[in-house]
């Protein structure tokens, strides 16, 4: 829950750069890479510890396309379109480890036969 939590605060942080500060996004491709580190290694902890791994399983995806994004230098070849995959990566990996922390699964006896009235002797 608290790698989800961070990872969401990770993608809103990216989304307000991108949006606020474009070209801190372009520029600083060093942070961007180490920030798209975290949120991989973030996944992989999200995907042990939290009841739902796809999430966490998305956080390491995307955390390694942007770290691949940025530490090859391809964001300073067009600002257009390292706006766009910061905006996008940043909104669906806040978006699912926001689920993935709000998320806690099904109660334990909440389909259980043994729950029902009719199973139980009189």
């Amino acid at each position: 829950m608290v790698a989800s939590l961070v990872n969401t605060l990770l993608g809103l942080w990216l989304v307000s750069g991108a949006v606020l500060d474009p070209s801190m996004v372009q520029t600083r491709t060093a942070l961007m890479a180490v920030s798209a580190a975290v949120i991989a290694i973030l996944g992989v902890w999200a995907t042990l510890a939290d009841y739902l791994k796809w999430p966490g399983i998305i956080a390491i995806v995307f955390g390694i396309g942007l770290f691949v994004f940025f530490a090859t230098g391809s964001a300073a070849a067009s600002p257009d379109i390292t706006f766009w995959i910061a905006f996008w990566s940043g909104n669906t990996i806040g978006v699912v480890s926001l689920w993935s922390a709000l998320y806690r699964g099904p109660s334990e006896g909440a389909h259980s036969p043994e729950s029902t009235p009719a199973s139980q002797p009189s």
